[in-house]
């Protein structure tokens, strides 16, 4: 039998050219590391976010201009 933890690769932190055991770091700064993953979480969700409103506004744009286009616009002179 094998042991299977040394089969196991430790979960590394990177950062700014140098590697850290996660598992060795304190407690505060893990719970810095896991903020920093929420914030780029919650920043992904709402790049999505922002993507589904620009196509939306799109789709939105394109039915304004087919029912604007038998209307005359103002003369603007």
């Amino acid at each position: 039998m094998t042991d299977s933890g040394s089969n196991e690769q430790k979960r590394k932190l990177k950062f700014e050219g140098s590697e850290y055991y996660m598992d060795s770091l304190p407690d505060p700064v893990k719970q810095l590391v896991a903020g920093i993953n929420a914030a780029d979480l919650q920043t992904k969700m709402y790049q999505d976010t922002l993507k589904l409103i620009a196509v939306g506004k799109s789709k939105l744009l394109e039915e304004l201009k087919k029912g604007l286009e038998d209307i005359d616009p103002i003369d603007a002179n």
